[in-house]
């Protein structure tokens, strides 16, 4: 049979070292897509990679005998599909302007479209014309092309988004932007850490499915997510059910050397930091190449992140798309969330997540951690 969405999850695909992350939010009719890496060798037959693209095509819900789908990344959908709303933060398109790739081009042309259509009619754009502008950098709406554009199509660190393409889903998603922060608050200026970084919380009835992505963050400014939320009291948007190991399970987000030092050391807090915040049962995906190693220049991925990683969750519960469920039989990683609570599609042990009020109730009374479905409310 061939594969299929789960109604309500978070699906991981095998793409090489590289991200492709879809969250599925309403029974198969809203699908989030985070980041897009469709591989050049994709449509061989032979390939060890999922041709992403053709996937997505095959399994999203069709509007108007359409493919269509909210996207965070962007590679050749755009011909393909109706892309209700397209988010971007800020940074690479006022910077990196000579190195983009064609489908960074493409993004780039696409979200300048949509910004005059939304300056010049707000929120009243139509499906496949909306955009939304992620990150504390009021520097881009100073600037002459984003000064117009409009407030409530704006989104920063310390909000939840629970709107998608102008459509309601409180109570049912929420996705709660960590970073990008204000260019003076990241602690270090690459690329990489100027990535978008979300918690996605999923609820059906009492079930609850939390994730947390961080894109391409490394140790400083991951650390800054986890200590600005604990400041902030507001731990409850730094739990997870499943975490999308950052930068490709690279050994950057717990080991690191500060300026001036001679060599990198080994970053306890953050590892205690994912530990802590981490409901019973909780899995983290490894989205890379099942070539772990710890050679010179061997990272993303490198074998001591995923020991430390391991360290944190349950035998069997570090999954990576390269081995999943064997090295060669390549299946995308699916974790379902329903009104039992969240649950992994485990086609390695074929075991399930917490299930349901009773295991929940269980967890909360016995567990060191919390529980993996919320007891009576909502996220907060």
């Amino acid at each position: 049979m061939a594969f299929q969405l789960p109604k309500k999850g978070f699906v991981f695909w095998p793409v090489a070292t590289g991200d492709s992350s879809t969250v599925v939010v309403n029974d198969n009719a809203t699908v989030l897509q985070i980041d897009l890496h469709q591989c050049a060798d994709a449509d061989d037959e032979n390939a060890d990679t999922t041709p992403i693209v053709d996937e997505l095509v095959r399994l999203l819900p069709k509007r108007n005998k359409k493919p269509y789908l909210h996207i965070l990344g962007f590679g050749d959908l755009l011909s393909q599909v109706t892309i209700g709303e397209l988010w971007h933060t800020p940074r690479i398109f006022r910077e990196y302007k000579a190195d983009l790739t064609d489908d960074a081009k493409k993004f780039r042309e696409e979200a300048d479209r949509r910004r005059k259509l939304m300056i010049k009619n707000g929120n009243a754009v139509e499906s496949g014309d909306r955009l939304r502008v992620i990150g504390h950098d009021e520097g881009i709406f100073k600037d002459e092309k984003y000064k117009d554009f409009p407030k409530e199509a704006r989104s920063y660190p310390g909000q939840s988004i629970e709107f998608l393409d102008g459509e309601d889903y409180v109570g049912t998603f929420e996705a709660f932007i960590h970073a990008p922060f204000k260019p003076k608050e990241d602690s270090d200026e690459t690329r990489n850490n100027s990535s978008l970084a979300l918690q996605i919380t999923l609820t059906e009835g009492t079930g609850v499915g939390k994730a947390l992505f961080f894109g391409d963050r490394e140790y400083p400014t991951i650390k800054q997510v986890f200590d600005i939320t604990k400041e902030r009291e507001r731990d409850q948007y730094l739990e997870w059910n499943v975490q999308l190991a950052a930068h490709h399970c690279s050994k950057k987000v717990m080991f690191w050397k500060d300026d001036g030092s001679d060599k990198e050391t080994y970053r306890k807090d953050l590892i205690e930091d994912f530990e802590n915040a981490a409901f019973e049962g909780a899995y983290i995906v490894a989205s890379c190449r099942s070539d772990f190693t710890d050679g010179e220049g061997d990272n993303p991925p490198h074998s001591k992140a995923r020991e430390k990683y391991e360290g944190i969750v349950d035998a069997g519960h570090f999954l990576c798309t390269h081995e999943y469920p064997t090295k060669d039989d390549l299946q995308p990683i699916v974790f379902s969330v329903g009104s039992d609570g969240f649950g992994s599609d485990d086609k390695q042990t074929r075991s399930k997540g917490p299930s349901g009020l009773a295991a929940a109730v269980t967890a909360a009374r016995g567990a060191e951690k919390p529980p993996g479905s919320q007891v009576g409310f909502g996220p907060l």
